[in-house]
């Protein structure tokens, strides 16, 4: 009975609830036309809109924004918004509406709700389906802000429709004392058509208008309801923002509109909410005397009461009406054990007011930071608020949303939110800068490598992390939420990135320093493939990784607005290689890189089997201008290299693998007379074949032409290098002198087979016309472009570095002359008997087929290309190979190359890079030979160039200090000449220097 009586009244609660909030949600909107004081404005069509610049498929026709604010009366906000849906993405974006208020003081009129198709209005008021549901948009971040939304489900609409809505939203947060702001941003990612912004003051007191980044046209007019001002702009230009922007930087243009004169009357207004919440009941007291007889210096106190509005008061806003701005009573927030950034503010001051420790709220912004001095005054610029105070002569910003911080008042990590309002009504108001010079390293990385004697052996890594200030805020609040487990397997992955064969050799560790706030980590691995073999041994590269991240490249390169770039941020990285082979040498070194973006010091010293490599990198910006972009990008270059380090085992002969090229050395020169034998053989027996398959004359009366399969056609044309496409058209050329009887000549239209392609498609075309009283293979101007790609093609046949192209394109363009010829053939006879593959079309397919393999390599320049080639057409690889050899300098690209070995690069090669020309071989030896000198140490060059494009351009050096040496360079495309002219402009730049 007492269960059933139990249910019931649970039961009856929660019908009188829902029912009660339905009938609250019913209440909260009305349906009436707009009042008389809006202005009706007719949608306009675009003229020169970019509609490619369109998204969600939603192009705006008009955006209109109407505000009333009369003297004594409640505020009123009139919007209409009209949309075209240009395709079904936009039917889906715009057919559901959501109007947001709050109904502890705002009233919600919907004023209109009308489609207009085919320049017609249909009403939707009626048909439209509505309902009132909790809003709550930040419900996410733990904030309860009590709104509604007006949902609204628009039926039959369509694509091409435009939707025309509008409403009213009467009343204002009265946490504002009825002090007016607003402000409009005026320009668009995305076309809007026509903007309308209207502000009708009925107040006396003046209001204060601003534009930021931009001026517009403010109209002022006078009508009985007071001062009009009103902004119209029609299709104004697009801004689109770079990404990876400063989270202060908005280059939109924006009007502010605000009654407040100045930020003490923004003081003025906020002062008495705060003071009206701060307490020292004995509640308080009592946390306060705690505090006190645990801690005997003032600056522990601090750390202390901070902390524990941190970690003992959860974060969680209701921030209902008047509760947007005014705060809890520290008391209440005490007891409840939660409150928002404004509740636990107070909640601090109010612990350290029970200390006798003065302090006061701050409010800020934390998405527009340092570019709040540029705003006009309003209270309606901040989103957040924390703590100030002085200590000691020095101002500290304390944070009280902050979980997870640790760390004396000295170490604690100070937000800087660009500037800050102290709420202080006895000091002047004024915008504080919070920016402070940091001096704490955020992280310090220490990697151990005990290497082992043996290549085949595992080596140990061992890292330690140390955390400070926000990164070890960060790295507790992950290994809170997800586990250290979680975290450690996190950090395993990213090590297996570019450590092979990693295995755990101990779990990861975590210590506190309590005095610091510092977090520190310690990971244990084994590596059982540390070296990395290579031609001359084992390798190992070791990385700043944490530096090089930090001076990242942007995905836009080419951009107006600046970059973030993390600031302040300071890392030290130390990497020690710890030997068990003795023999190891080493030369000490020291090196720095300093700019306008970011200093680092690096240093390289070697002691006891020690070699210990020291990275100290301290940002000194938060961004970077649109126009340093490529000086950041040149000095980043040189801070990725300057954290690489790279070491080489060298190995013995036996162990050290053989490349093609080594095996190809094996065997001397001979290689070559093998090959030519073997290819001397192939043809012999292709001809002898051939002309044995001739002799017997073979002739079929059904096929007019020489018919062949499509795909052979396309295959052995190809693996033939072309040459089967002479062949065909010189035999279909033969069978039309035989059946017409005339003079022609097949052999030289089949030699000239690219000349005589549309002789060949006219004669085929009047073929079927004969046949089948149309032409059934192409039209005449389809043939004529053909003909021109053909002879185009041949044309670029003739430019080594497009012949491989040409030969895979060229039988695609005959396949209309060669699948017409095979469908004449209507007994199959002769297509069944050219189609077949002989033995001797195999073997020099074969034989060809390495040649055509090999040209492929030689394109793409994993093979010595026959031409100069740009430096950054080589691989990374071979780069790889030119600075571990330092053959070229290490900070350099290179500009051009070339290579006139056969095989390998490794053999001999020669170019310059921006400061350096270079040039190497291997001697008799199998040792490399090698010249590298900087330009303005080259007196002269003297050029001998090649008679023809298979000779090679010799180019003499000519050094100030009267030695030389010689570049030897390919002619194809006259590259030896470029190339000359680049190194003679490089000679000439360093003596005008000098």
């Amino acid at each position: 009975m007492k269960r059933t009586s139990l249910h019931f009244a649970s039961w009856l609660l929660t019908f009188s609830v829902l029912f009660y909030n339905t009938s609250a949600f019913a209440k909260q909107y009305e349906i009436d036309k707009p009042n008389e004081w809006v202005i009706h404005h007719n949608v306009k069509h675009p003229q020169k809109s970019d509609l490619e610049k369109v998204r969600d498929g939603t192009l705006y026709l008009l955006l209109d924004n109407q505000i009333y604010v009369p003297n004594r009366q409640k505020q009123q906000r009139y919007t209409r918004l009209a949309m075209k849906a240009i395709n079904q993405s936009g039917v889906d974006y715009i057919s559901q509406l959501s109007l947001d208020f709050d109904p502890s003081y705002e009233s919600l009129i919907l004023n209109s709700l009308t489609i207009i198709r085919n320049n017609e209005r249909i009403d939707k008021l009626s048909s439209a389906k509505m309902s009132v549901i909790q809003g709550e948009p930040e419900l996410a971040n733990r904030i309860y802000n009590g709104s509604l939304s007006l949902n609204i489900i628009i039926d039959d609409m369509r694509s091409g429709d435009t939707l025309d809505y509008s409403y009213t939203i009467t009343g204002s947060n009265p946490v504002y004392a009825n002090k007016f702001s607003t402000r409009k941003t005026l320009n668009w990612s995305v076309p809007v058509v026509q903007q309308k912004m209207r502000v009708l003051w009925g107040k006396k007191t003046p209001l204060h208008i601003n534009t930021i980044n931009g001026a517009t046209d403010i109209r002022e007019a006078s009508n009985k309801y007071g001062t009009d001002y009103s902004i119209t702009l029609f299709e104004a230009p697009l801004l689109e923002q770079n990404s990876q922007t400063p989270t202060w930087y908005d280059p939109y243009t924006q009007v502010y509109f605000s009654e407040f004169d100045d930020w003490g009357q923004v003081v003025n207004w906020a002062h008495p909410l705060y003071q009206s919440a701060i307490e020292t009941p004995n509640s308080i007291v009592d946390i306060a005397e705690g505090i006190k007889s645990n801690y005997t210096k003032t600056s522990d106190k601090i750390a202390a009461a901070l902390r524990f509005s941190q970690d003992e008061i959860r974060y969680l806003g209701l921030e209902m009406g008047t509760n947007s701005h005014q705060p809890t009573p520290a008391s209440e927030t005490l007891s409840l054990r939660y409150g928002d950034c404004k509740d636990k503010t107070v909640l601090l001051i109010s612990l350290l007011k029970a200390m006798d420790i003065e302090a006061f709220p701050a409010l800020v912004d934390t998405e527009e930071t340092k570019r709040l001095k540029e705003l006009p005054p309003s209270a309606s610029v901040f989103n957040h608020v924390i703590v100030t105070l002085k200590q000691n002569g020095k101002r500290y910003w304390l944070d009280p949303t902050v979980s997870y911080q640790r760390g004396t008042l000295e170490y604690l990590a100070q937000p800087d939110y660009g500037y800050a309002l102290i709420i202080d009504d006895q000091n002047e108001a004024i915008l504080t800068s919070m920016s402070q010079k940091p001096v704490h390293t955020n992280i310090s990385v220490e990697d151990n490598f005990f290497i082992a004697e043996k290549a085949s052996e595992p080596s140990r890594f061992e890292t330690k992390y140390t955390y400070a200030e926000f990164e070890a805020i960060n790295r507790r609040s992950n290994i809170a939420s997800s586990g250290l487990n979680s975290v450690a397997k996190s950090y395993f992955e990213y090590y297996q990135g570019f450590l092979n064969g990693l295995s755990i050799n101990e779990v990861m560790l975590t210590s506190e320093q309590e005095k610091t706030g510092k977090l520190v980590t310690r990971e244990s691995y084994l590596i059982s493939e540390f070296w990395e073999k290579t031609d001359e041994g084992y390798e190992a590269d070791f990385y700043a990784s944490e530096i090089q991240n930090s001076v990242y490249e942007p995905k836009q390169i080419n951009r107006n607005d600046p970059l973030y770039f993390d600031y302040p941020n300071i890392i030290n990285t130390t990497i020690k290689l710890h030997f068990s082979e003795k023999g190891w040498g080493f030369d000490n070194n020291k090196e720095e890189i300093d700019n306008a973006y970011f200093n680092l010091k690096t240093a390289v010293e070697f002691n006891d089997n020690v070699l210990k490599l020291s990275y100290d990198y301290y940002a000194k910006q938060d961004h970077i201008k649109a126009a340093q972009i490529d000086d950041y990008l040149a000095q980043r270059k040189k801070l990725i290299s300057a954290t690489h380090y790279s070491i080489l085992k060298y190995a013995k002969a036996s162990d050290t693998p053989q490349t093609a090229a080594d095996v190809l050395d094996s065997f001397g020169y001979n290689w070559l007379k093998y090959i030519l034998a073997g290819y001397i053989l192939i043809l012999i027996f292709f001809i002898a074949d051939w002309r044995l398959e001739s002799a017997k004359n073979i002739k079929f009366e059904s096929s007019s032409f020489y018919a062949v399969s499509v795909s052979k056609f396309i295959m052995y044309s190809i693996l033939t290098l072309g040459v089967f496409v002479n062949y065909w058209s010189y035999r279909n050329f033969k069978a039309i002198k035989e059946r017409d009887n005339s003079s022609i000549m097949p052999i030289a239209r089949g030699v000239f087979a690219f000349l005589w392609y549309y002789p060949l498609y006219k004669a085929l075309a009047q073929h079927s016309q004969n046949q089948f009283n149309k032409n059934k293979i192409m039209p005449s101007w389809v043939a004529v472009i053909l003909w021109l790609i053909v002879l185009a093609s041949t044309f670029a046949y003739r430019m080594d570095e497009y012949a491989t192209i040409v030969i895979y394109i060229t039988p695609f363009l005959w396949l209309p002359l060669v699948s017409y010829i095979e469908q004449t053939d209507t007994s199959k006879e002769a297509l069944h008997y050219n189609s077949h593959w002989r033995i001797r079309q195999y073997l020099i397919s074969l034989a060809f087929a390495p040649l055509l393999f090999l040209g492929v390599l030689q394109e793409v320049n994993i093979l010595p290309n026959a031409a100069i080639v740009k430096g950054d057409s080589l691989w990374p690889y071979q780069v790889h190979f030119l600075k571990r050899n330092r053959l070229t300098p290490e900070n350099e690209d290179i500009l051009y190359f070339y290579s006139d070995a056969v095989f390998d690069y490794r053999e001999d090669g020669n170019g310059i890079t921006e400061n350096y020309i270079f040039s190497y071989y291997k001697n008799d030896d199998g040792q490399l030979e090698s010249d590298l000198s900087h330009f303005k140490d080259i007196k002269e060059i003297e050029a001998s160039y090649g008679k023809t494009k298979l000779d090679n351009t010799t180019i003499k050096v000519i050094k100030t200090d009267g030695s030389d040496f010689l570049l030897i360079v390919g002619r194809l495309n006259e590259q030896d000449k470029v190339l000359v002219e680049q190194i003679n402009l490089r000679i000439t730049s360093k003596k005008v220097i000098n």
